[in-house]
């Protein structure tokens, strides 16, 4: 009983109060239980760092003296909360801020509530980070955007403009649209991402695309010809030389369907190439034809990701191969392939004449991606021609290759893929262990014995997953292993 009781001394003793913690320590604390940050401009409920400060006399002077705690002002409350501001601005001292204004202060005494709020953010724009206006009626933009029109703005470094509400009633009135042309006359070298909603691109390139690292564009409408798409990304990459990230989203035009014949060859002529040396992150949806066509006309040598809205890779058409193989994008960890077998249509199926001569150039299109993570074929039918074979158990293709994802394809067998696995055991510089999924259906009563063995030796190896492809982050690589957000073109908060 006695050694009990002297353990429990010694516990106590090494016990430390909160309130005896260093302040490193606990302001460490205090930012790992924010981990509701993000929601805060979404919701009514208590701002986590001012209930903290209500805790007793030590927390209040701890969390009052942390900036990063009062460096978001939103205005999204019918009565803009500007005596809170101010206060949280004091408690900056100094420190960069960033404010989003949603459309909500604005459905009475809209004038008024405007420039109260641009007078306050005004008197601090040297000290501005970031600027996000979404949902707001035309005067008050235009009110807005008056204000920022001659104004400098040295630490701003993100701009996001949502116009969907405002242009939306134009398209249906036939009203001309108009657009807003921020820090006009003003200057703001350090601006580094503009992302825009329903609003032209022109005046943004024109006047920052020299120093952006990162633009999203949200296309909502009016509805435009494919080709005044590829023109509006092509300007862009031409525009904004010292891009990392570039997003374009054309809403409601083309989520991926069933593979057809089409994809086998372009429906639109090839366009003459262009090259953008920095970007490294491309996000891109509109109609998959499109989407060939503009990513055959770009040669792009350190895009790491190419993925659509959700985070999810474009599928490309068997006939990207040949421009695919010229290294277009060497620096690439993600390809997913599509071809014309499409299951839906049922028997009799008929195997497509440009199929194959698509698939004789797969060998060289992979030795042109030597950074590849995952590869993804869909609906594609191999011709029991061991095309995989040929192409992965070779040296020189996809050294790096870790996933192999093969979704309602055909004709390539399990013995194939263990002849795969087991030449890239043997081969040097190669990454040896190759994990194959393949969708469920796929491995048949009639199997040859051969085919049986197979799969039992890839599946004891632990290479070989049998599973159903639902959802489009089922096997993503970008999403699960690289963390690619499944909404991309979401708003900061």
């Amino acid at each position: 009983m006695d050694h009990v009781d002297h353990s429990s001394s010694q516990h106590h003793a090494q016990v430390c109060r909160i309130n005896d913690l260093p302040y490193d320590v606990f302001y460490l604390i205090l930012i790992m239980c924010w981990d509701d940050a993000k929601n805060d401009y979404r919701r009514e409920g208590p701002h986590f760092p001012t209930t903290a400060s209500h805790v007793c006399r030590l927390w209040r002077q701890y969390a009052v003296n942390a900036p990063l705690f009062w460096a978001k002002l939103t205005f999204q409350s019918k009565i803009p909360r500007l005596e809170k501001c101010k206060e949280w601005l004091i408690r900056l001292r100094g420190a960069p801020f960033d404010v989003r204004i949603g459309g909500e202060p604005f459905t009475s005494a809209s004038i008024k509530h405007a420039k109260s709020i641009m007078q306050l953010v005004m008197s601090h724009i040297s000290r501005l980070r970031s600027f996000q206006v979404r949902d707001v009626p035309k005067k008050i933009l235009r009110l807005i955007f008056d204000r920022l029109s001659d104004a400098n703005a040295p630490l701003l470094q993100t701009l996001q403009v949502d116009m969907w509400q405002i242009n939306q009633h134009s398209f249906f009135s036939g009203q001309k649209q108009w657009e807003p042309r921020p820090f006009h006359r003003g200057e703001v070298p350090n601006l580094q991402k503009i992302q825009l909603d329903t609003m032209h691109s022109g005046y943004s390139l024109d006047r920052f695309g020299e120093t952006l690292s990162t633009f999203m564009i949200t296309r909502r409408m009016p509805p435009v010809p494919s080709h005044e798409h590829i023109k509006i990304v092509r300007e862009a990459l031409l525009q904004a030389p010292k891009l990392r990230v570039f997003g374009y989203d054309a809403v409601g035009q083309g989520h991926y369907n069933p593979a057809n014949q089409e994809r086998q060859a372009f429906q639109k002529p090839l366009l003459p190439p262009i090259t953008h040396s920095s970007l490294e992150e491309f996000y891109i949806q509109w109609k998959r034809e499109d989407t060939d066509v503009i990513l055959c006309s770009l040669r792009l040598p350190r895009v790491r990701y190419i993925a659509d809205d959700r985070g999810v890779e474009p599928v490309l058409g068997l006939c990207c191969l040949q421009v695919i193989g010229l290294g277009t994008f060497p620096s690439l960890i993600s390809l997913h392939l599509g071809g014309s077998r499409n299951p839906d249509r049922g028997p009799p199926y008929t195997r497509d004449p440009l199929n194959s001569p698509n698939l004789a150039h797969l060998r060289h299109a992979l030795q042109g991606v030597p950074e590849l993570r995952a590869l993804t074929f869909h609906q594609v039918d191999f011709e029991d021609k061991q095309f995989l074979l040929e192409c992965l158990g070779t040296a020189g293709c996809c050294p790096k290759l870790e996933w192999l994802t093969l979704w309602q394809s055909v004709g390539y067998t399990m013995q194939e893929l263990r002849e795969v696995v087991e030449a890239r055991q043997q081969l040097k510089g190669v990454y040896p262990r190759v994990q194959i999924t393949t969708g469920d259906g796929l491995i048949h009563t009639d199997s040859s014995q051969g085919d049986v063995e197979a799969r039992g030796w890839l599946e004891q190896a632990g290479c070989l997953r049998i599973a159903r492809l639902v959802g489009e982050h089922h096997g993503n690589y970008l999403y699960f292993v690289e963390g690619v957000s499944d909404n991309v073109f979401g708003w900061d908060t």
